[in-house]
């Protein structure tokens, strides 16, 4: 009879921007193929990253709920201004384009490869259709409020 243990859970401070490890780690033996048991050739420069895939995860699960608040604020920021056409989806962009920059360099620190697996163009595209959808939603609902009641 074989027992299989599950691994440690990994402790999250929600209140923080960090994990209690690291999101990535360099795994000496990843690379066992290429390096000699035992002898002196086994440096860390030829060692692979293992990827985490709970704290990839939980990275994009904090983007994305950053993101969705993201919709709901210019939309009613959209609405309240009284910005029609053209100019609302330029402000949905706009707004997208800034929270984006601003989670990629305050929280990333400048590094996307390290906290997310995606290229610039699918973490600036990923989930934009939910969020252009809860932006039309408020930005109809408080555009509605303010200036037709």
């Amino acid at each position: 009879i074989t027992t299989t243990t599950t691994p440690p859970q990994r402790k999250y401070n929600r209140y923080s921007t960090t994990t209690d490890d690291n999101s990535m780690i360099a795994d000496p033996m990843a690379d066992l193929g290429g390096a000699q048991a035992g002898g002196a050739g086994g440096d860390m420069g030829s060692t692979k990253e293992v990827v985490d895939p709970m704290a990839m995860a939980m990275n994009t699960q904090r983007i994305d709920r950053i993101k969705n608040v993201m919709g709901i604020v210019s939309g009613c920021v959209a609405g309240v201004c009284g910005l029609t056409g053209f100019s609302g989806l330029v402000c949905f962009l706009l707004w997208h384009v800034l929270v984006c920059a601003a989670i990629w360099m305050v929280k990333m620190n400048g590094n996307l490869s390290i906290y997310t697996k995606q290229s610039l163009f699918a973490y600036l595209a990923n989930g934009i259709q939910p969020l252009a959808l809860s932006f039309t939603l408020f930005w109809t609902f408080f555009y509605g409020l303010v200036y037709l009641y």
